[in-house]
């Protein structure tokens, strides 16, 4: 299992090196779930015997147990990057939870107050960053789902969670060694995106399967990386790179964008790794072709 594990990985590896990546991550195909190296890296949380489901998906994640005051454990960057797979001279890439996320993922069973929860992890969070740059990371995803994810919510969210969401994430990424990007998904973030660009962070990651371009207001992002999630992840159709390009350019005309790059809307690991490959391949292609426009 091990030596398919690295075979695969290594795969992984040398399609980002053949379409150019600027960042590279090792696929994290080694992860169990998406929140387990998180939890395994905190003191404060158990992991628990229950599964959820990871939102809408067919996938389940083993549900972190808060039982203690929350912060940074045993650190093994082993857990989150197979760096020895990868190129030294590689820019190198980590998707983390973020802390909203991550607290809206768990049971928790210690605090009484729940902005102590939140700021407990993303203090715990900052820590691990920072342990992770100094191993070679230079870009950190912080995947933040729950933020725009709301099927059974009649409106937006109460502004006072947002605003202590939105803090906790500030808190996090204030004066970060290194770039940090947010990926929302899984939602419309249109509500959310002109308080996303306040904060002082690399990019912003908008699924546009779930976002409306139209409804977006123009923004003043010049400032600001784009992470157009504009492949579907839960789909296993693969999407045309004019089609592709063609919805970036609607974007480009629609928000000011100091930079835009393609990806998925989250984690490819929902469909087959054959049909991830070309989706990634054709998420190149359409970089091509915007890039020709």
């Amino acid at each position: 299992m091990e030596v398919q594990l690295e075979q695969e990985t290594k795969e992984v590896i040398k399609l980002q090196e053949s379409l150019g990546f600027r960042h590279f991550s090792d696929g994290s195909l080694a992860w169990q779930d998406q929140l387990r190296p998180l939890t395994r890296s905190l003191k404060g949380v158990e992991s628990g015997t229950r599964y959820s489901r990871w939102f809408d998906t067919n996938t389940f994640y083993q549900k972190p147990i808060i039982v203690g005051k929350i912060s940074a454990g045993d650190i093994d960057p082993k857990n989150f990057l197979r760096a020895e797979l990868l190129t030294e001279n590689r820019d190198r890439k980590i998707t983390l939870p973020g802390p909203y996320t991550f607290s809206q993922l768990s049971e928790n069973k210690h605090y009484e107050n729940y902005a102590d929860l939140l700021f407990d992890i993303a203090l715990a969070e900052r820590e691990i960053i920072q342990k992770l740059k100094n191993e070679g990371v230079d870009l950190f995803q912080l995947s933040e789902p729950g933020l725009v994810y709301q099927p059974y919510r009649a409106s937006f969210r109460d502004q006072s969670e947002v605003d202590l969401a939105l803090g906790a994430i500030r808190s996090l990424v204030k004066e970060s060694p290194a770039d940090v990007v947010i990926q929302t998904y899984f939602g419309d973030v249109a509500p959310l995106l002109s308080e996303l660009l306040d904060l002082p962070v690399f990019g912003i990651g908008i699924d546009l399967f779930e976002t409306d371009i139209s409804s977006l207001s123009e923004q003043e992002g010049a400032s600001k990386a784009f992470i157009l999630g504009i492949v579907d992840s839960r789909e296993s159709f693969v999407e045309n790179p004019n089609w592709i390009a063609d919805t970036a350019r609607k974007f480009s005309a629609k928000v000011d964008a100091g930079d835009l790059v393609f990806a998925s809307n989250s984690d490819l690991k929902f469909v087959p790794q054959e049909i991830a490959n070309q989706k990634i391949q054709a998420l190149s292609k359409a970089s091509e072709l915007f890039e020709g426009s």
